[in-house]
């Protein structure tokens, strides 16, 4: 799916999904293991292998406490919105925060010298690594963007 035919679609169905479902969750970090439990539930009841949804389990579980740890910076008035869908042989996950948004290239390369001991980095990187289609979109008004798909692997 081409960036700009998903820009717009966060609030609606998404063109071409077989199976969506759309959640809206304050910031709250005892979410995050039942956001990502659902999304691998979802993946099995597809037929996707145990190593596809630990891989999606991984990168909700990382890009969801980013947006409520810097996205919402844990404001209980603030809003995150999860669209977990099925185009094809592809799990698709958008996660859309209010916060002021980011520029992937600003963050460390945590594979750098100067970076391997750091405590933190390393989530969206591993991200990018366990999925396919891994994009950051800064949104118009405010908020941020992080969608990626996992192929399935298992047939």
């Amino acid at each position: 799916m081409k960036s700009e035919e998903k820009t717009n679609q966060i609030h609606g169905t998404v063109s071409g999904a077989d199976f969506q479902v759309d959640l809206n969750i304050p910031p709250d970090l005892q979410l995050v293991k039942i956001v990502s439990s659902l999304a691998a539930s979802l993946m099995e009841l597809r037929g996707y292998d145990e190593d596809d949804q630990e891989a999606i389990r991984f990168a909700i579980h990382e890009t969801l406490v980013n947006a409520i740890q810097y996205g919402s910076r844990s404001r209980s008035d603030a809003r995150i919105t999860i669209k977990l869908y099925f185009i094809g042989q592809c799990f698709y996950t958008d996660i859309e925060d209010e916060g002021e948004g980011f520029s992937i290239e600003d963050i460390s390369d945590p594979t750098s010298p100067d970076n391997l001991l750091k405590a933190n980095g390393r989530g969206l990187f591993l991200v990018k690594q366990l999925t396919q289609q891994f994009e950051v979109t800064n949104l118009p008004d405010k908020g941020v963007r992080v969608s990626f798909c996992r192929l399935k692997h298992g047939d």
